[in-house]
């Protein structure tokens, strides 16, 4: 009967262990999991999961990673896992239209000659290339349209769902998109081109930020006269529309009613504006170009006007000016913009790191009217708003009242007609649309920009700042699908310890303190000395006197005290990190496992008394 008993003991353990093992193999495949990160690490932003879940063509990954070599460094393989789980997402999500493949391109194998025909770059793992090449790269490949990311980069990690959303929006798509250019300055090098003006405002030379746009895109002039922008035209880029007629603006209006995308720069005093008039024309009395635009008559309706006459001021972004006889002058008005003046959550923003914008306007916003406004660049929260003549002459006034003055906007949503009293156009915009506007011109001109060099004969220019990348960055933005719109920028997966950041904050101060403290009774000390050696005599000047002495007695005690007290605060910190990481490890060691204990003979027991 014993022996019964063990045998189907036995038989039912291994029963459960089959079942166990079966259960494991038809989940496998199956991912389940739930992203408890705080910000969202493992998550697909809403935009992604729009193009994989409207994919209507087969797109291919293909994952290279060297991952047999030996010498990669363990944040490397870290890195690559958190790549391929990304990846994995993607393909999960996708319904079977997009499929992962991985290889490990080993040296001088079919895998390694085939990610040099799709442009992956080795990078060596050392200095003297002794560790081998690695190759750590994506390529994406539908059809006959290829997109690859040639190299991955750890620093790249917060847009690395954006660079893998855009090749699959790119090799997805057959049409390419098409971009409008509209402008009253010579963007084009379509205006006059004397000599003067071509030292001056660039003359007929086409400026650097339309050559770069033109490298990826299909680009058309569009003549600030035009009454219709054509249905071809995906984007709309608008600089500078000064005295632009009530006729073009209706063409933009219906242009965004119809799900067209805009980018505007616009300026409350353009300098490049000014700069661009040409003598003969002065000479002849034609007015020179204005030095003002805006788009106030259509985006008023959208709750969204620039101040005219104003520019955004901020101390802590002024710009060190030439103010004439060998003097130099900071001007809040001249915009030198850092980091803190950036969105850095933003995906198009988020890698910028300098910008500068001279005289740049100020943008108020007030309803929302169905759209949702994003800020891209602003300034400090300390921020205020100049007129521009006191901006001309440096001197401008700070008020009382101050605040953080939008610079860039992104609004998003159903626009409404800033035309409601014109027929046959329409009223409401036929989809939700997309309109970046800025408030300044002038950091696009070529001498703001870029900086010239001549080599060989030829001119090189290169970026002086980030301007031409946040233009085309936006300009990349509108032109892709809109779950690239959507996309946000991903947090760091190296999650600082705040806990014991801010007790190593709180120590620092409190010795601080104590510093300060033994300077002034060094200070005191010292006065005290120096009144006691003038009220002694001649002969006493080799000797120290008693006063002197019991003095020089009680500093040295104060300054022994002290020390032991900056010990204590030092020894007191070490124990605070050691006891909060002691408390860390006994959780992790000894409380999970606990409640999972607790959580195990709670449902036993409950299990027993519904029998």
């Amino acid at each position: 009967m014993n022996q019964m008993k063990k045998m189907t003991g036995l038989a039912g353990v291994l029963l459960l262990l089959g079942i166990l093992i079966a259960f494991n193999a038809v989940l496998r495949p199956i991912r389940m999991r739930a992203d408890v990160t705080e910000d969202k690490l493992y998550t697909l932003s809403e935009g992604t999961k729009l193009l994989l879940g409207e994919l209507e063509r087969d797109v291919t990954l293909k994952f290279y990673f060297s991952k047999s070599n030996d010498r990669l460094p363990v944040p490397m393989k870290n890195f690559a896992a958190r790549v391929r789980d990304l990846l994995k997402e993607y393909e999960s999500r996708s319904g079977g239209y997009l499929v992962l493949e991985e290889y490990d391109p080993k040296p001088d194998s079919d895998e390694e000659e085939w990610a040099q025909r799709y442009g992956l770059q080795s990078q060596a793992l050392d200095m003297f290339g002794m560790g081998g090449g690695l190759y750590f790269g994506i390529v994406a490949v539908s059809g006959n349209r290829e997109a690859a990311i040639p190299m991955l980069a750890q620093s790249a990690e917060p847009r690395l769902e954006y660079l893998l959303t855009r090749m699959v929006s790119e090799v997805s798509t057959e049409k390419s998109a098409k971009v409008g250019i509209m402008s009253a300055l010579p963007v084009n090098g379509s205006m006059p081109s004397n000599p003067y003006m071509m030292q001056q405002a660039g003359g007929s030379r086409k400026w650097a930020v339309v050559s770069e746009i033109e490298r990826q895109y299909e680009v058309e002039g569009i003549d600030m006269t035009a009454t219709n922008i054509a249905s071809d035209i995906d984007t709309l880029i608008v600089i500078h529309p000064a005295d632009i007629s009530d006729d073009a603006l209706y063409a933009i209006d219906q242009f965004v009613l119809r799900g067209g995308r805009l980018l505007a720069f616009t300026d409350p005093m353009s300098i490049t504006a000014q700069e661009s008039a040409n003598p003969q024309q002065m000479q002849m009395g034609m007015p020179p170009p204005q030095g003002a635009s805006d788009l106030n008559r259509l985006t008023s309706a959208w709750g969204i006007e620039m101040t005219p006459g104003q520019l955004a001021a901020d101390e802590s972004a002024a710009s060190l000016l030439n103010a004439g006889g060998g003097r130099a002058q900071r001007n809040a008005t001249w915009l030198s913009l850092r980091t803190a003046h950036i969105n850095r959550d933003d995906i198009a923003t988020g890698s910028l790191n300098e910008m500068m914008m001279p005289f740049a306007g100020a943008f108020a916003v007030s309803a929302s009217n169905g759209v949702d406004v994003a800020e891209l660049v602003f300034t400090a929260d300390d921020g205020f708003t100049a007129g521009t003549m006191a901006a001309r002459s440096g001197r401008v006034d700070i008020p009382s009242a101050k605040k953080r003055v939008p610079l860039a906007l992104r609004v998003t949503g159903s626009f409404k007609t800033a035309f409601p009293d014109r027929d046959g156009g329409l009223k409401q915009a036929e989809k939700p649309g997309v309109v970046i506007l800025v408030s300044d011109v002038d950091m696009l001109a070529d001498r703001i920009a870029t900086d010239s060099m001549n080599f060989m004969g030829q001119t090189i220019v290169q970026p002086r700042n980030d301007n031409l990348t946040f233009a085309v960055n936006m300009v990349e933005q509108l032109c892709g699908s809109e779950a690239l719109i959507g996309l946000r920028s991903r947090n760091s997966f190296d999650r600082p310890f705040d806990r014991v950041i801010q007790m190593e904050k709180e120590a620092a101060f409190k010795w601080q303190a104590e510093e300060q403290r033994l300077n002034a009774e060094l200070q005191a000390t010292q006065a005290k000395l120096s009144q006691l050696q003038q009220t002694r005599d001649d002969g006493q000047q080799m000797f120290l006197s008693p006063e002197q002495e019991a003095e020089l007695k009680k500093f040295r005690e104060q300054v022994f005290q002290t020390q032991q007290s900056l010990k204590e605060v030092r020894k007191n910190l070490r124990r605070d990190i050691e006891m909060l990481g002691v408390r860390l490890k006994a959780m992790n060691i000894v409380g999970i496992p606990i409640l999972v204990a607790i959580f195990g003979i709670a449902r036993g027991l409950w299990l027993k008394k519904t029998r």
